[in-house]
């Protein structure tokens, strides 16, 4: 059953062991927390209407992988030297963790932002198992979004098969996002 393992807030309190990690990393208030309980399929993450509550690295266990929540970046009611300290955090983990198998770039369907777009060029520099997760589909009807896909793989600069349409909330198209998960562990 998937649960909470702990919290870092700096690179020695990484997992360094054999077990894949898959990460979640989007901007504040995209809903990384409600996908993990989507995901777990019941909480196990706290989520919050108030951007920037995550200002640790997050671990839980998935039984074949261990998720990793980062911080958010972006937009978050935290002051400027904070906000340095978590992009700090963010590059760290990127750059040194040696567990990080899969990232999953989770971004609001209905607002994408030059922010999103960098943080994209800057992961798709360094891992090859990347998708984009467009949560918060439940907004309007999917259709809207599955016509504007082109635009989302052009802004991305990714293929089809490494974008996912998502409401983390009404946990629509979560199964498609495990299985995807499953095959590459």
């Amino acid at each position: 059953m998937p649960h909470f393992i702990k919290s870092a807030i700096t690179s020695d309190g990484y997992i360094n062991d054999a077990k894949n990690e898959v990460c979640l990393i989007g901007r504040s208030n995209v809903g990384k927390s409600t996908l993990i309980n989507a995901l777990a399929n019941k909480k196990i993450a706290f989520s919050s209407k108030t951007p920037g509550r995550t200002q640790t690295i997050n671990y839980y266990d998935f039984d074949l992988y261990r998720l990793v929540d980062l911080p958010g970046y972006g937009y978050a009611k935290v002051s400027f030297d904070k906000k340095a300290v978590i992009a700090n955090l963010l590059d760290n983990y990127i750059n040194n963790s040696k567990n990080l198998f899969v990232v999953l770039h989770v971004c609001d369907a209905n607002v994408i932002t030059t922010a999103d777009i960098k943080m994209s060029q800057k992961i798709q520099k360094k891992f090859t198992n990347y998708f984009v997760v467009l949560n918060k589909i439940d907004k309007k009807n999917i259709n809207q979004y599955k016509a504007n896909t082109n635009k989302y793989l052009e802004l991305f600069k990714i293929k089809k098969d490494q974008l996912f349409f998502v409401s983390a909330k009404n946990k629509t198209n979560i199964p498609q996002l495990k299985q995807q998960i499953n095959e590459l562990i």
